[in-house]
């Protein structure tokens, strides 16, 4: 068999397999309460991929406002905030979102956030699908 015959063949049957699927779990889901009048809140939460394949957080909603994933950043002794697409989960590892780092931004919030209640979130992901959980609303100082 001539070389690029060969090196054609194995290529075909490393790709005919399936890559490894991911194993997506969302623990402790949490709000920041909010104050009266206040229109802004932020969602934090862990991603757990226990499986051999990667997947990506590609949408948040939620009933108490319109949701996005925002990434903070320090910049020269200023925190920055960024939009993000989508957040890459890793195969085999964890992702938190965390105060002063990646979170949820939820904007238009009607209602006040207040500590005891909670706030379901829908999480779609690109590979496991949709993921409802609920999170709970914790004091604004929370960390």
């Amino acid at each position: 068999m001539k070389p690029a015959l060969y090196l054609a063949a194995v290529l075909l049957t490393a790709c005919s397999g399936e890559a490894p699927a991911p194993d997506v779990a969302v623990q402790d889901a949490w709000v920041r309460a909010t104050l009266p009048g206040q229109s802004v809140g932020a969602a934090y939460l862990t991603i757990a991929n226990r499986g051999g394949g990667t997947d990506r957080l590609v949408g948040v909603s939620t009933p108490a406002g319109n949701a996005a994933l925002h990434a903070s950043t320090m910049d020269g002794g200023v925190m920055r905030m960024r939009a993000l697409d989508g957040l890459d989960i890793p195969a085999n590892a964890t992702v938190d979102l965390k105060p002063h780092g990646t979170h949820v931004m939820i904007t238009g919030v009607a209602q006040p956030l207040s500590t005891g209640q909670s706030v379901p979130l829908r999480l779609t992901f690109e590979r496991s699908g949709v993921r409802d959980v609920t999170a709970a609303v914790r004091p604004g100082n929370a960390l």
